[in-house]
């Protein structure tokens, strides 16, 4: 939750840190997939498109189950960056 509380505030450097952290940390948790979307996205607002579609792309790769909703989104924001 602190890297939602860092995001809608506009904290995207403390946000994606935090979501890294929890994607790291707690990788066999049902929040995974959420945090590297979230870590993507906040990647995207500090200017790292780069870093945010290789993000996404982690995802989809690591996490084939998730949820449809986060795969959705996921695809939404690649296509809204332009990843290849």
């Amino acid at each position: 939750w602190l890297g939602e509380s860092h995001y809608v505030r506009g904290q995207y450097k403390q946000a994606a840190s935090a979501f890294l952290k929890g994607s790291q940390s707690y990788a066999r948790s049902a929040k995974a997939p959420d945090s590297l979307l979230k870590l993507g996205m906040s990647l995207d607002r500090l200017g790292q498109r780069d870093a945010a579609c290789s993000s996404f792309g982690e995802l989809s790769s690591k996490y084939p189950s998730a949820p449809s909703q986060i795969k959705d989104r996921a695809n939404r924001e690649r296509q809204r960056i332009g990843c290849g």
